[in-house]
């Protein structure tokens, strides 16, 4: 059983794969016969990639085995690959490996080189990409461990509201942390913390934040007008208030529409103003049940397309929308 990456090869190392005999993350990703190396140290000169996006929200996805012989420095590779004037561009950089945990592993740096420890937007381009090179067909879900939990992916079917032409990809991402000190937020408040008052450092304005862990740090704000928002000076704002959110914070800022839908603008810490994000929408639907402000299951519309989110009764987030390869290349 193999599927075709750019200038990879996929095969397993004992035979096909059974999921829980441990040969299923047996998967090697390997280099192409035609790939380019160094004739001088065997190092590839050159790095396969594939490029994709979730509602805007895009990601440079390669192989972890390529990137670590490509290179040793990843922080930079990131800041390279990512930058939109001189590299590939795009929110983050994704590497996809081998897990003794789950089905495959993921690890996903920042456009500023800063390792992120989630992204549900990036975690179903993955899906999408290994669906799309024939890994999971069997099964119809992947597990995918990332630095701080493993997640369940699957493909339901699409909604009326999806382009019939792309791939629909849900995530499982589980139950948000909630408790003040692991968010991480300073301070003796309560957990949770519901529309705790904060002036945004230097922007001499007030504002109400509810908090939640999604594997990382996101502060929901609620707006009359998202489009009112000066997110470019309140989100750096806030993303490096380090004496309130000491791992920094991303932030979401929220227009309820009604009961079941809202408009969502997102300042991504590591990556700025983004055209989604996520675990940020899946913080906000976390924070609409503990607010009250809308119901548990939400379209929520964000700059590059629409996602949909539920807050089951066992307290857990399901995050579906589209997922789309835009190109493959090779950085060299």
């Amino acid at each position: 059983m193999s599927g075709d990456l750019p200038g990879v090869r996929i095969y397993w190392e004992r035979g096909p794969p059974v999921r829980g005999s441990g040969d299923f993350q047996s998967a090697l990703l390997i280099n192409n016969k035609h790939m380019s190396h160094d004739m001088h140290t065997d190092r590839p000169s050159t790095l396969p990639f594939e490029k994709w996006h979730g509602t805007g929200n895009d990601f440079i996805l390669c192989s972890r085995r390529l990137a670590t012989g490509f290179t040793a420095d990843l922080n930079r590779l990131a800041r390279d690959m990512c930058d939109r004037h001189f590299g590939v561009g795009s929110d983050g950089l994704i590497l996809i490996g081998a897990s003794k945990k789950a089905d495959f592993h993921m690890r996903m740096w920042n456009p500023d080189g800063s390792e992120s420890e989630m992204c549900g937007n990036g975690l179903r381009c993955v899906a999408a990409q290994i669906l799309a090179n024939g890994l999971v067909y069997q099964y119809g879900s992947v597990d995918i461990e990332t630095t701080t939990r493993i997640v369940k992916l699957d493909f339901p079917n699409r909604p009326d509201c999806a382009d019939p032409d792309l791939p629909w990809v849900r995530v499982a991402l589980g139950k948000p942390v909630m408790e003040r000190s692991e968010i991480p937020i300073t301070g003796d408040g309560p957990s949770p913390v519901i529309k705790e008052k904060l002036e945004i450092p230097g922007c001499g304005v007030t504002i109400e934040y509810t908090a939640v862990n999604f594997g990382n740090p996101h502060a929901v704000i609620f707006v009359e007008d998202v489009d009112s928002v000066p997110l470019e000076q309140w989100g750096p704002a806030l993303e490096n208030f380090t004496d309130l959110f000491p791992s920094r914070v991303n932030s979401e800022f929220v227009q309820v529409l009604s009961n079941d839908h809202v408009r969502m603008r997102v300042w991504e810490r590591g990556a700025g103003i983004t055209l989604s994000c996520g675990s940020g929408t899946a913080a906000v639907q976390v924070a609409c049940h503990l607010t009250g402000l809308a119901g548990d299951t939400l379209r929520v519309d964000v700059p590059g397309g629409s996602l949909l989110t539920e807050y089951n009764e066992n307290g857990e987030v399901h995050l579906s929308g589209p997922a789309v390869r835009v190109f493959k290349g090779e950085w060299l």
